[in-house]
């Protein structure tokens, strides 16, 4: 379906419609939160009916929840899952809605008082213009097609012309304000910082740059203990009871005919095969009576190869390969190609490009596996096409069972399915020996619904994405986060007490090297002293990754001076970069349009924030915090 609600085709027409820069910076504001939550003193409370007034336009309660309610179910059809109100809330689904109705009121506002307008002439070639009201791959407005956009939608055609005109002055409104450049000096302070290149000489200080920290003694270990012993508690864990619901949990339970699945190999034979395959030549004349020509010698004795020889034609230019035919573009060489006999040549054949003559080498039968060899894979393929037949169907069975207080092994057991138990799983999904359970389809998702449940709870299933099925789980039991004791985590404690003191070691080695490449030594000495190796890079840019590098080693790289020296964290915890500037290179000023266009944007940008800002502040704007949060299903705000 083209068209959502009316909300939705407004902002489809502006995708499709906007035109420069400046439109696309405003449909960035319809999802940014910049205007609304930054201007203070706007707030109040009164009527639960509006949400919000901007100069005498009002936004209701009802409109503001409709939006909100479609924005969130189609973000969940797009995500393959649910949204519960919660994760809208954090996700700032809220704020986003109620920031793009504000907006887009602010702007007819504007166009209301400045006495803009659109002829009915115009709104009607807008519309005729619009690619995204046309029928798919139509070139030309359909007035019936449009109709039934419109009747799909719930619209009628005054409704949404009324809409039109208002996207229309909105964006002639928006692009009023184009036309301001970003300076010169600034693009060019911003090329040269974007394309500004490091070089440097590093030492690379690993564990094996240091000796192995000696054993510790139990005094030591117990000391360390107690200063991380949250790092040693053990997780909270819970028990779960899972009801898997996908095709390949439902297939093993269909069972399919012998009848089915013979019928079903008699119906895809070729699948189970490879086809005719043969090796054709051809070569194409410029007319009927080149063709017979050629097609007389061949039958006077001249070789088909001959032939393409002395019309200086190379086995590249004649051969087609050892090919299917469906793989012959022209259908009617593909036909005269498999009707010949091996070694044959066909009567001259009016194809796309001229008149051919086609020649067949050698002829590879087709080959079909016989049924014995694909009944188990077929009967499975079957099953599992069923059962997605099916999936809806054993959801509502499930749903019946479970309202009426069935628990999911009483449920899985009456409808034939069978349930898994999870003894012990932690939020991350580890068992209590540290091991990964890797069975729970969506895993995050599901773990983070069941450890916001308890025991006892009915809870909604997850569906998983791309319609693949669902889950439904249970808490059966939770096991609260402990402290362990020391003697518990013994060999775990004496394991990180290690892993710190090498990189302390690393941490206190690279600092020691450092002082001595800034007392006067050079990087070359240095290394020979402590067995290391000099190493160098180049063409270090900021923000990117290079080799040892990372980008917040590059950036470290980017705070010291040509000359300089420093130290960063290398790509392990117990790694560290010893390294001195060697180049600083600024390379000149180019036409990059990347960067002009994003500074474009911003300029555009800034330039959009400050006027909405403005209006706002001239026109009047109230939010009503009590109505917002009431329409959301959010805590009332005392």
């Amino acid at each position: 379906m083209l068209l959502e609600p009316d909300r939705t085709m407004v902002l489809q027409n502006l995708r499709k419609g906007a035109s420069g820069l400046i439109a696309k910076v405003f449909l960035l504001v319809l999802t940014v939160s910049f205007v609304l939550w930054g201007i203070s003193g706007v707030f109040t409370n009164y009527s639960t009916g509006t949400v919000a007034e901007i100069g005498g336009t009002q936004i209701s309660t009802d409109a503001y929840r409709q939006q909100y309610l479609d924005q969130i179910q189609r973000i969940g059809r797009q995500a393959g899952r649910a949204i519960t109100p919660d994760q809208a809330r954090a996700f700032g689904f809220d704020r986003q809605v109620l920031n793009q109705m504000i907006t887009e009121a602010t702007l007819d506002e504007a166009a209301r008082k400045l006495g803009l307008g659109m002829s009915d002439a115009l709104i009607a070639d807008s519309i005729r213009d619009n690619p995204a009201l046309r029928p798919p791959g139509a070139t030309a407005f359909d007035p019936a097609y449009f109709q039934q956009l419109l009747q799909a939608n719930g619209l009628t055609e005054q409704r949404f012309l009324a809409s039109e005109r208002k996207r229309v002055l909105r964006q002639q409104l928006i692009e009023s304000l184009g036309g301001a450049r970003a300076p010169e000096v600034l693009k060019t302070a911003v090329h040269s910082f974007e394309n500004e290149e490091r070089a440097v000489s590093y030492l690379d200080v690993t564990s094996s740059s240091v000796p192995a920290p000696a054993a510790p003694t139990d005094e030591q270990l117990k000391a360390y203990y107690d200063g991380h012993k949250v790092v040693f508690r053990a997780p909270e864990y819970r028990k779960l009871t899972l009801l898997v619901l996908t095709p390949a949990t439902l297939a093993p339970w269909i069972q399919i005919s012998d009848a089915d699945a013979k019928a079903a190999y008699d119906r895809n034979a070729a699948r189970f095969g490879t086809p005719e395959q043969r090796d054709v030549q051809q070569i194409v004349f410029p007319s009927e009576a080149d063709a017979k020509a050629a097609l007389d010698k061949i039958k006077g004795g001249t070789s088909f190869a001959d032939i393409a020889k002395a019309r200086g034609l190379s086995d590249k230019d004649t051969n087609l390969g050892l090919v299917a035919k469906s793989a012959i573009i022209d259908p009617k060489v593909a036909d005269a190609a498999f009707a010949l006999p091996a070694d044959g040549t066909s009567d001259p054949v009016q194809g796309r490009f001229g008149y051919a003559l086609v020649h067949v080498t050698t002829i590879v039968p087709a080959t079909v596996k016989p049924f014995a060899e694909v009944e188990a894979g077929l009967r499975r393929d079957l099953a599992l096409e069923r059962a997605r037949r099916e999936l809806l169907d054993k959801h509502d069975a499930i749903e019946d069972e479970r309202s009426s207080g069935a628990s999911l092994s009483e449920t899985a057991q009456k409808l034939g399915l069978t349930p898994e138990v999870v003894d012990a799983v932690d939020r991350s999904g580890r068992e209590p020996s540290g091991a990964e359970v890797t069975d729970i389809p969506d895993r995050v998702n599901v773990l983070s619904a069941a450890f916001s449940s308890r025991p006892g709870v009915d809870n909604d299933p997850i569906q998983l994405a791309q319609n693949g099925g669902y889950v439904w789980f249970d808490v059966n039991e939770v096991t609260p986060s402990r402290e362990r004791p020391f003697d518990e985590v013994r060999e775990q404690v004496a394991s990180r007490w290690s892993e710190d003191e090498v990189v302390r070691a690393v941490e206190a080695k690279a600092k020691g090297l450092l002082t001595e490449l800034e007392a006067g030594k050079s990087m070359a000495d240095v290394a020979s002293a402590n067995g290391l190796e000099v190493k160098t890079a180049s063409g270090l840019k900021r923000g990117r990754a290079e080799g040892d590098f990372t980008t917040e080693a590059v950036a470290k790289v980017f705070g010291v001076a040509l000359n300089g020296y420093g130290v960063a964290l290398g790509t392990a915890n117990a790694e560290q970069l010893v390294f001195q500037v060697t180049k600083v290179e600024s390379p000149p000023s180019a036409n990059d349009i990347r960067i002009d266009n994003q500074l474009q944007q911003q300029v555009e940008n800034d330039i959009l924030q400050q006027y909405l800002t403005a209006l706002q502040g001239q026109i009047g704007l109230t939010i009503n915090q009590r109505a917002v949060q009431q329409a959301v299903g959010a805590n009332q705000v005392n």
